[in-house]
């Protein structure tokens, strides 16, 4: 799950802003605030990685793509190119919350997109904003592309990077809690491998003519160390040394190992694969980056308006897992899901929206054709069925929504004004639903832009009746100042009361009409 978004230099935001996310992120303010360049940045990175193009660092326009943020300078506060483009976002991993933060800059219309710094957080060292480690740019003539040829008495080995380096570690944490679980795994190298391959490893010293001075020297240093009685202290001091301005490969803007192709194929190549090359920094960021890419994979975008509803539909002859980005995969999601169908229609239901919802096949002898029919269950006598464009435009809006949240498991769904089009109490009940679908099995999470008063009353609601707790939601203000946007968090206490005020009297304004 995200647990927060930082923005400097985004479109509307200057200043860093911190934007706290929890399993319901509702997002309000005024129009032209900077509401949207939240979803917009996450968006964007979303965007560049489904790129798969390794050499792409950012993508802010794409044909297919999710957001159109013209150029870099127009995506830049100001549209400064003196200033650095940095986002920040913190995730959920297996031994607590980690973050990456990514600084991108053009400071001349003549140079690409570079990633000049690339930042890595560890919460479990109780600094949640103190980095453990930080990648720099590589100057071109400083960039290395390692290769090695190690002479076997069968057969001929040839070793060499299969990622571009482009960064290279300039900074990395002396925490002590930090280092332990590799200080442990030293331990194990020295106490049982090490033991069993030195004698291997001395006959293999001969050989190591063969590598670069500064591989032969490191691999002689990294010998001598394991031969020692180290301590955690000893190994910390030594280990960053040798972390240091060591360089890391990039596909697109997250590290990848440099790994050399085929070294695991020999024992005794592999254990020197572990002395030299078993990079702590690079383990600990290309982990990082690969949680990242799971968070942003699991990411779905829903656009601000959803696709009109067709009369019949052909069958694409694909398997669909979402409603698409204009909701324009609802109907071959629902054509081969029936339980989903049956799912759905409990909690049309449960909404008050007086349909059943099916999907049928137009002829026997034209299977790929079939329609999306509504029962009108308010004709108590009489089954009149009806198509989506037979009933009322909020529905057809509403309705890949309410599917996405029930079809998908363990994703970020974010969406732009989901109540758009749909009457008051419909809007409040759309909050039964969220609250549901961030509990098993569903477990999504929601990040979505609204001016819905109803909708937040509701989770007022939920929290007094205990159904959420206060820390599910996280509802956030956002205004538009001389200096950039800010974000405020209004805070909810446990009987669902709001501890800060609304900015400039938001929702009170319709007292104002009364009087």
């Amino acid at each position: 799950m995200l647990k927060s978004l930082h923005l400097e230099n985004f479109k509307a935001f200057g200043d860093r802003t911190v934007i706290p996310l929890a399993p319901i992120t509702l997002i309000f303010g005024e129009n032209s605030a900077g509401k949207s360049s939240i979803l917009q940045a996450l968006n964007l990175l979303k965007q560049t990685r489904e790129s798969k193009d390794e050499n792409v660092l950012l993508l802010p326009r794409s044909e297919r793509g999710f957001v159109d943020l013209g150029s870099f300078q127009e995506l830049l506060f100001d549209h400064d190119l003196e200033r650095t483009l940095k986002l920040r976002l913190e995730f959920t991993m297996t031994e607590g919350i980690s973050g990456i933060e990514l600084h991108f800059g053009r400071h001349h219309l003549a140079e690409e997109i570079k990633l000049e710094q690339l930042v890595i957080f560890d919460s479990t060292l109780g600094k949640a904003h103190d980095p453990v480690l930080r990648f720099e740019t590589v100057q071109e003539n400083e960039r290395e592309r390692f290769e090695a040829y190690i002479q076997d008495e069968e057969q001929s080995l040839r070793y060499e990077s299969f990622a571009q380096v482009k960064l290279q570690c300039t900074y990395v944490t002396e925490d002590p809690r930090f280092w332990v679980h590799f200080f442990e795994r030293a331990k194990r190298i020295q106490e049982g491998g090490y033991s069993r391959e030195k004698g291997a490893l001395t006959a293999l010293t001969d050989q190591l003519g063969d590598l670069p001075q500064e591989v032969r020297s490191q691999a002689e240093e990294a010998f001598n160390f394991y031969e020692s009685d180290f301590d955690l202290e000893t190994f910390v001091e030594w280990s960053r040394r040798q972390v240091q301005h060591r360089p890391i490969g990039l596909n697109g803007f997250l590290p990848e190992r440099i790994g050399i192709q085929g070294i695991r194929s020999h024992s005794i190549l592999s254990f020197l694969y572990i002395l030299l090359f078993d990079d702590v920094a690079e383990e600990v960021a290309v982990r990082t980056s690969r949680r990242l890419d799971q968070v942003l994979e699991s990411l779905f975008p829903m656009g601000p308006n959803r696709r009109p509803p067709a009369r019949w539909y052909i069958y694409t002859g694909t398997s669909p897992r979402d409603v698409g980005y204009e909701g324009e995969l609802l109907p071959d999601l629902l054509l081969r899901n029936e339980g989903l169908i049956t799912e759905v229609n409990a909690w049309l239901k449960r909404l008050e929206i007086d349909y059943r919802l099916d999907v049928e096949p137009l002829a026997s002898q034209l299977n790929d054709l079939f329609e999306v029919r509504l029962h009108d269950l308010r004709r108590t006598n009489k089954d009149v069925i009806v198509t989506l464009m037979d009933v009322g435009f909020g529905i057809s809006q509403i309705l890949p929504f309410i599917v996405q949240s029930l079809a998908d498991h363990n994703r970020i769904i974010s969406i732009e004004q989901p109540e758009v089009h749909i009457h008051p109490r419909l809007q409040a009940d759309i909050g039964d639903l969220l609250a549901n679908a961030i509990t098993p099995p569903h477990n999504n999470q929601f990040l979505i832009e609204t001016h819905s008063e109803h909708l937040v009353l509701r989770m007022q609601r939920l929290v007094r009746e205990k159904k959420l707790c206060k820390d599910d939601i996280s509802i956030l203000y956002v205004t538009r100042e001389e200096e950039g946007s800010r974000v405020q968090r209004l805070r909810l206490d446990e009987d669902g009361d709001f501890i800060d005020n609304w900015p400039k009297g938001f929702f009170p304004e319709r007292l104002r009409e009364l009087r």
